[in-house]
């Protein structure tokens, strides 16, 4: 009886350790975007995961869960179990501006995060109604200089990207211009067109047409380097103001505690996904570019983009 007994207990300690040296993963993968569907970011999670579905043997499922600008979603992750079947699809918003704005985020963009890749990075596009009489950042900041406070920028929100990008742009250029914060960029992209405000940072999938169409123009781009959608751009370092650099990057972070092992699991099939050439296309069609690298390296970036744009908060008096 008790050595019946002692062979069942044995069995079942066996079995446990068999199902934990199994190998990552043994079912679907959830990948939760804290935003609503549509827009660049639900599309880059949507490439992503479809790839990763096929290299990991498993669905990669994309759940998006938005509210309070992405804060909703990513605390969700950073409270989840650290075993890989719950990741973030991470971005600028909630990773580094959010949080230099917002002192009382249920999480900590460092602490509560593992990062597995990041994915791509996509730049602004410094992009002006026609009526406004300058065609170079120089000349626009000239006119801004000899007209203070007459020229205003749209933003899509207080806190957003674009309205880091304008503040950056008025702190290192020392110009004064009027920010317009509108709710959500398709609101401001209607009345940029209609010359209701003078100029914005905008996403170049946006606004393309009408550069063609000659109902806006685009100055710079806000990364360091050229994008392959409209090469003819300068950036904005190259169109003067040396250092000047914003864009928004997408990622994938696991809860902090999630075992190495499926952290590099994922990493590689991430990796792995940037080197289709299908993906490449899609993510330059979309005004970005391809970014990939190593855990550590995303992890150093997260902490360099929350120091930048903590520094330009307080330095632009965004904090009040």
């Amino acid at each position: 009886m008790c050595g019946g007994l002692t062979i069942a207990i044995w069995t079942l300690q066996l079995c446990a350790q068999s199902s934990s040296e199994s190998p990552y993963p043994r079912r679907p993968v959830t990948i939760v975007l804290p935003f609503s569907v549509g827009g660049a970011t639900d599309v880059m999670a949507r490439l992503a995961a479809q790839k990763m579905s096929a290299l990991l043997g498993y669905q990669v499922i994309v759940l998006n869960r938005d509210g309070a600008g992405g804060a909703i979603g990513t605390d969700f992750v950073a409270k989840s179990i650290p075993d890989g079947y719950t990741l973030l699809w991470g971005s600028s918003g909630p990773l580094a501006l959010s949080p230099n704005l917002n002192a009382k985020l249920p999480f900590d963009p460092v602490r509560d995060f593992a990062p597995v890749g990041m994915f791509s990075l996509n730049p602004l596009v410094l992009t002006l109604h026609p009526s406004v009489p300058a065609n170079s950042v120089k000349a626009l900041i000239s006119l801004a200089k000899a007209q203070p406070g007459k020229l205003n920028y749209a933003s899509s929100g207080t806190g957003a990207a674009p309205h880091f990008a304008g503040e950056m742009f008025r702190n290192m250029s020392r110009i004064d211009i009027v920010h317009v914060p509108y709710r959500g960029a398709g609101l401001f992209a209607f009345d940029l067109v209609a010359g209701q405000v003078d100029f914005a940072f905008t996403s170049g999938t946006t606004v393309r047409g009408h550069f063609t169409s000659g109902r806006l123009k685009g100055l710079a781009v806000t990364s360091a380097r050229r994008t392959e959608l409209m090469p003819e751009l300068p950036t904005m370092a190259e169109a003067g103001l040396a250092g000047y650099e914003v864009v928004i990057y997408y990622g994938l972070l696991a809860p902090a505690g999630t075992p190495a092992s499926v952290l590099s699991t994922l990493g590689s099939a991430l990796l792995k996904t940037l080197d289709d050439r299908d993906v490449k296309e899609r993510i330059v069609a979309e005004g970005a570019y391809p970014s990939g690298g190593t855990p550590m390296q995303f992890a150093a970036f997260i902490k360099s983009e929350l120091f930048k744009y903590g520094r330009l908060a307080k330095e632009a008096g965004m904090i009040h």
